[in-house]
């Protein structure tokens, strides 16, 4: 037996050079030659060693596919987060439709805070905050003690509800608790600051209480907040009027007047107070 040293073929000895090259061939040990017979019979059988992949070929479809089980796990993340995020700003866009009345709780519903109370859904809490606010919507609640009830519980779920709390406070001035009214506007004001309504309704009730001195102030803060409420000034100057400062009365009066409500002002005229 016979093999081509450049194309590495075998041929039998009647063959003089190599069938693909020319070129000269090369005469096989004995055990060469097994070796190569033994090859060329798996080669006649079909039965040719497959080689083994690469792990190039191996490592690329690997990547692909947990690129994609990536991608699509996001995906899933994106759209859980997407409907916290939407019963969350469920809550916070939450507004009283009074806005002109002097009860009236006008603000979104604040921040949720930790509570010990068992877990309750967000919207279950709305729907305690608006069966209150239905009660209390129109200056006066028409039934004070049920809309406590349906506050009490929203805000042991959420702590930190200060609209509830503003809420409440008109309700229990409507019970003639002006002292719990002032308490419920005053931890109002702590968990929001900015609160303008609360500043108001704790004014009205400090009048009530014949303090005028401190409703002017909780007043006179409702409108450094931006709280153009024609209430706001007519209340205000009637203050003024009680202290006997009928200057400061009437130009509240006057002012109240220019936002649709004059009887302050023609009362204060009858009485010559004001020109």
């Amino acid at each position: 037996m016979k093999r081509c040293p450049h194309c590495r073929e075998s041929f039998p000895d009647n063959v003089a050079t190599c069938l693909y090259c020319d070129g000269p061939l090369e005469t096989l040990e004995p055990l060469q030659y097994k070796i190569s017979a033994k090859k060329t019979k798996k080669e006649q059988n079909g039965s040719e060693t497959i080689p083994k992949k690469t792990w190039k070929e191996i490592s690329i479809p690997l990547i692909t596919a947990l690129v994609i089980v990536g991608i699509l796990f996001a995906i899933s993340q994106i759209k859980f987060f997407d409907k916290h995020i939407e019963q969350i700003t469920k809550i916070k866009s939450l507004k009283s439709d009074s806005s002109d009345a002097p009860t009236s709780a006008q603000a979104a519903i604040s921040k949720p805070a930790l509570s010990s109370a068992p877990p309750m859904a967000p919207g279950a809490v709305i729907d305690l905050y608006n069966n209150a606010l239905a009660l209390c919507s129109s200056g006066k609640c028409t039934d004070p003690q049920k809309a406590i009830e349906y506050l009490d519980e929203a805000i042991k779920r959420m702590p930190a509800l200060a609209e509830a709390y503003n809420i409440k406070g008109n309700a229990d001035c409507d019970l003639g608790q002006h002292q719990r009214a002032i308490e419920d506007y005053n931890e109002a004001i702590r968990l929001k600051p900015n609160y303008a309504h609360a500043y108001y309704n704790r004014g009205c009730t400090y009048s009530k209480l014949g303090q005028y001195q401190q409703a002017i102030e909780d007043y006179n803060e409702a409108l450094r907040l931006k709280l153009e409420n024609v209430s706001v000034y007519y209340n205000r100057g009637n203050a003024y009027f009680t202290q006997g400062n009928k200057e400061l009365g009437c130009t509240d009066a006057q002012k109240a007047c220019e936002l649709g409500d004059c009887k302050l002002l023609e009362d204060a005229k009858s009485k010559k107070y004001c020109l």
